[in-house]
């Protein structure tokens, strides 16, 4: 059964709304519920009650007359459809109207049959399709939030975080790379930059104050389209407080399809914070005795935190100058994560990338090591989930 509209007619000529009332009753199929008042002021009551689908407005009324009629009834209902009710000396001004957000004019005199009822179907339809699309747009689902945590400092996550964000932007996504550390972190090092701006700015503010605004005006633009929140610089500051790194994480999942955390190697509460929020872990450790038990305290510290075991994998980097003395199955066991990637000895080839300021994944796609970085980047933003196959 066609669920009824409730029109509402707003017409001062009381035999033209008789005849309107009769010709949106005739049609029964339609389920058109007609209310009538003859005045703009009261036709404003009504509306403030709610539950009217659609508006039939004669312009010339005791109260209002010509556009303003129209105006003033859209700057207060302008999610109502209004179909303009003109006579034939005042079809321009029906145009108008209709330039300015009417829905439709219609002249009275023009009017046959049962064209009413199926113009009022068509126009409420309409206005149920913009309003629904227009919600889908608005209501953005957030950003996939991805965390690189290091398992102590210097074991390369920065520069994993650095090319896995570039390579996902690489793949057409709005990515942002942010480093949550009260201090100047690695990324601008890696990109030979100055930022314009940077966390502190953020931290500057209480909580309640940080918003998608404030924190999309301390973006900065980096490679490949990516954008970037640097760490902290200037004066000291202490540890992140938990409500800013939440708002301040939130806020940037509403303003990209991707959200890199690139956070330090030791426990701090902004890492307690953010990787709650965070719909993927990786740890990046070196295939080390040290950094391995490192690692195995880092996995302990967030599923203490209540990350869950599914959300955490870990990423091996390789290093020239250690010695690969431990076997996998061991470095599996002693971390309790998958391994989603091994990345290559690489020490010249991103001594080659630092110079030309440009990061690995851009400046030699074919090598090992920016292949790697790219597996990585197809595996985190596999819809289908995170797969560690292979290791």
């Amino acid at each position: 059964m066609a669920k009824t509209i409730h029109a509402l007619l707003v017409e001062d000529n009381r035999i033209e709304a008789r005849s309107t009332q009769h010709s949106l009753a005739a049609k029964k199929e339609a389920s058109i519920e007609v209310e009538w008042v003859d005045q703009l002021g009261l036709a404003l009551e009504r509306l403030e009650q709610g539950g009217i689908d659609v508006i039939l407005l004669d312009l010339n009324l005791p109260d209002s007359r010509g556009l303003e009629t129209f105006t003033r009834l859209y700057d207060r209902f302008p999610d109502v459809p209004v179909i303009i009710l003109t006579g034939e000396h005042d079809e321009s001004i029906g145009v108008t109207a209709v330039e300015n957000g009417a829905s439709d004019y219609l002249v009275k005199q023009q009017l046959e049959g049962g064209m009413l009822p199926k113009i009022v179907q068509f126009t409420v339809a309409r206005n149920k399709a913009q309003v629904e699309r227009i919600t889908k747009e608005l209501v953005k689902a957030p950003a996939r939030v991805l965390t690189f945590l290091g398992a102590k400092g210097g074991v390369g996550t920065t520069t994993t975080a650095l090319n896995v964000a570039v390579a996902i932007a690489e793949r057409g996504k709005s990515v942002i790379l942010a480093e949550l550390k009260p201090t100047f972190g690695g990324i601008a090092f890696s990109c030979q930059t100055e930022p314009t701006s940077n966390l502190g700015r953020l931290l500057d503010l209480p909580a309640s104050e940080i918003g998608e605004h404030e924190v999309a005006s301390v973006l900065c633009q980096g490679p490949a389209n990516l954008r970037i929140l640097f760490g902290a610089s200037g004066e000291i500051r202490s540890e992140l407080d938990a409500d800013q790194v939440e708002k301040i994480v939130k806020a940037l999942s509403q303003l990209a399809d991707f959200v890199i955390l690139d956070l330090p190697g030791w426990p701090t509460i902004a890492s307690s914070t953010a990787t709650c929020l965070s719909h993927y872990v990786t740890l990046v450790t070196l295939r080390e005795p040290l950094a391995i038990r490192c690692g195995q305290a880092a996995v302990k510290q967030m599923k203490a935190w209540g990350v869950k075991s599914p959300l955490i994998g870990a990423v091996i980097v390789g290093q020239s100058n250690v010695p690969l003395s431990m076997e996998l199955s061991a470095v599996r066991s002693l971390i309790d994560c998958p391994i989603l990637r091994l990345i290559p000895p690489s020490a010249a080839a991103c001594y080659k990338a630092y110079i030309d300021r440009v990061p690995l994944v851009l400046a030699q796609p074919d090598n090992e090591a920016s292949e790697a970085y790219l597996e990585i980047a197809e595996v985190l933003t596999d819809e289908r989930g995170v797969r560690a196959e292979g290791y």
